[in-house]
């Protein structure tokens, strides 16, 4: 160095006074300087594991009291609950931190960020696992994904990022109009709470979403943590609960049931504008429109679990097929009236029809010009009161579904707001 330095004031002496060159001494200085501490810092760093650094060993044992876990969660994305499995999928940052008196230091750098697998294996940390996880994964491209982090004052900072598969118990009775409340639980899967106590970090950063995250078919109504203490026949154990509250979007499921349900229905009633005796148009229209919504209704209860309890859509569903069936029904009857024989039947003469059953308009009586009109209900069959119950049906059946949709839609609507 001492020569390398003669060089350059041999050099740069002639265009150089004295305090610019000491400046570029002490320029080179330092640089070697910091390049030497960084060096170093890792020589420090092993020198602490390797003296009396026990791993299995938590920070506070010799002080007889738990060392404290600061959690923070960061979520990258959040996605869709699956209502077959009862469970969700997320992306997160777990940064956990914690101080280690036997990791302090005086002399070099204000943090070093440990890289070196092997090294890291050497530092005590957390057994923190997921108490409601089904699956889980590190991601380690283009290296694994773990941040270890030792500052001066012996404060570890230990993150990763992980992909979970979480179960969340569904309560799907008002499927597809629920609102479901799911978990995030963490706890120590070895030590007792008096070798490690969570807690979560200071008050409105311990859970932090990514602005532009969007649930497939949910809102987020909103999140919430809390600490939580599980009892075994191991010991007590420390842990932390993160909520989340989600409510349904009706958009999808409009579109994709009750729309398509609606117009099976719908179509169903074309059947009553047919005559009595179109057996084949008749037949193949309810029997069509039966099978459809069958299967319909039969790719809805793929997606969802076989819970033994009513749910929503079972109860629209089954409405619909009450409606589809009911016209198939109607059509037998009036078909079976249409072609019974009437012999001496007192029927005309106990029920007067009503004109907008009747089927022919009001006549004027001083007309004497026109022909009496034949005496209502007198035919070789029943087919008079077949039409009638036809126009009578054209009524009933599209009533009754408006009535029940003006029931069904308030009452759930109203039912998730109050539970959400």
């Amino acid at each position: 160095l001492y020569h390398v330095l003669l060089g350059f004031r041999s050099l740069y002496l002639q265009n150089m006074d004295g305090w610019q060159w000491w400046q570029l001494v002490l320029s080179i200085l330092f640089v070697m300087a910091t390049q030497r501490s960084a060096g170093s810092q890792r020589e420090r760093i092993m020198s602490l594991l390797d003296q009396s650094y026990d791993v299995n060993e938590w920070p506070n044992a010799k002080q007889g009291r738990p060392t404290l876990i600061s959690v923070q969660m960061y979520f990258n994305s959040f996605g869709s609950l699956n209502a077959a499995n009862m469970d969700f999928t997320i992306d997160m940052f777990l940064r956990q931190r914690w101080r280690d008196p036997r990791l302090q230091y005086r002399t070099g750098l204000e943090s070093y960020t440990i890289m070196e697998q092997k090294l890291q294996n050497k530092v005590w940390k957390p057994d923190t696992y997921f108490e409601n996880v089904k699956t889980a994964q590190i991601h380690t491209v283009s290296m694994p994904n773990i941040l270890l982090r030792i500052s001066k004052t012996g404060d570890v900072l230990y993150s990763m990022r992980v992909t979970l598969t979480l179960t969340c118990n569904l309560e799907l009775a008002l499927y597809p109009f629920d609102a479901q409340l799911c978990y995030v639980r963490i706890s120590s899967y070895a030590n007792t709470d008096d070798v490690i106590k969570y807690i979560w970090r200071e008050e409105g950063t311990a859970l932090v979403i990514e602005e532009r995250i969007e649930i497939s078919q949910f809102d987020l109504l909103g999140f919430s943590t809390g600490e939580h203490s599980n009892s075994y026949v191991t010991g007590n154990f420390s842990g932390l609960t993160a909520s989340f509250q989600l409510r349904r979007q009706h958009g999808y499921h409009i579109l994709q049931t009750y729309v398509p349900t609606i117009l099976i229905v719908s179509i169903s009633w074309v059947s009553f504008w047919l005559d009595p005796n179109a057996v084949p148009g008749r037949v193949s229209l309810g029997v069509t429109t039966l099978l459809t919504l069958t299967t319909l209704a039969a790719g809805i209860r793929q997606s969802l679990p076989p819970v033994s309890y009513v749910k929503a859509i079972d109860v629209w569903i089954s409405y619909c097929m009450i409606m589809v069936f009911g016209a198939l029904l109607e059509f037998t009857f009036v078909n079976w009236m249409a072609n019974k024989k009437m012999w001496r039947s007192t029927l005309p003469d106990k029920i007067t029809m009503p004109r907008c059953l009747a089927g022919y308009p009001e006549t004027d009586e001083d007309d004497s010009t026109l022909e009496a009109p034949k005496k209502e209900g007198y035919a070789p069959t029943y087919i008079f009161y077949a039409r009638a119950f036809d126009r009578l049906s054209r009524i009933l059946f599209p009533g009754s579904f408006l009535v029940f949709n003006l029931i069904y839609w308030p009452y759930y609507i109203i039912l998730q707001r109050m539970i959400a």
